[in-house]
């Protein structure tokens, strides 16, 4: 089977979702392919911070996750190695949340043939239009090949996108993290703060 699309979107994380609700916002349609059978819900939580929350409400999602959860007046940030702990004042909204509640907003978005689940690539080609056009030719392990005039790459830190296009390897930054969160139904007593470790 052979389809035809403006805009295709490896990938259905937070990039490719908000990038096609994005899209979408300004009329343009676009297929995002995830390789997974459903949202996928690796990783558990995020912190985000106001500038993040201002993307959210150009996305216009934001007032359904604002509700959802408790903002955090403060932090603290304590350095691993020397001990030393710094109290940070959040002065706007700064709130951890689900990932997959996030995801789960962004999909909502989208028109539901807007994204294709269980798309696993298995190859890429550039196809010339002739002058300095070209075009992108994503062929799926199901034998479906999808042609468009834009592929965005949205497929994370092993992204076959960014192999195909020739970019360089990943080098490791130093620095990794740990998230974690914890649900309490009936409350926890424990005051809503964000504790980093830093070392």
């Amino acid at each position: 089977m052979e389809m035809m699309e403006d805009v295709v979107i490896v990938g259905a994380g937070i990039a490719g979702l908000a990038t096609a609700v994005a899209l979408k916002r300004v009329g343009v349609r676009a297929l995002v392919l995830e390789r997974s059978e459903g949202l996928r819900a690796t990783g558990t939580a995020l912190t985000l911070s106001p500038n993040a929350w201002l993307a959210l409400d150009a996305l216009g999602v934001s007032h359904k996750l604002i509700p959802l959860y408790t903002p955090s007046p403060k932090g603290y940030v304590t350095n691993v190695s020397t001990g030393e702990v710094r109290e940070v004042l959040y002065p706007r909204q700064v709130r951890t949340l689900h990932r997959k509640v996030l995801l789960e907003a962004l999909a909502e978005e989208l028109a539901t043939d807007s994204i294709r689940f269980s798309s696993r690539l298995v190859a890429f080609q550039s196809l010339e239009q002739g002058g300095d056009a070209s075009m992108a030719a994503v062929h799926l392990e199901d034998g479906t090949t999808i042609k468009s005039k834009v592929l965005i790459g949205c497929d994370g830190v092993r992204s076959v996108v960014a192999r195909w296009l020739g970019l360089a390897e990943l080098v490791h930054s130093g620095r990794s993290a740990v998230r974690g969160l914890a649900v309490f139904p009936q409350g926890h007593g424990f005051k809503q703060e964000v504790r980093f470790f830093l070392g």
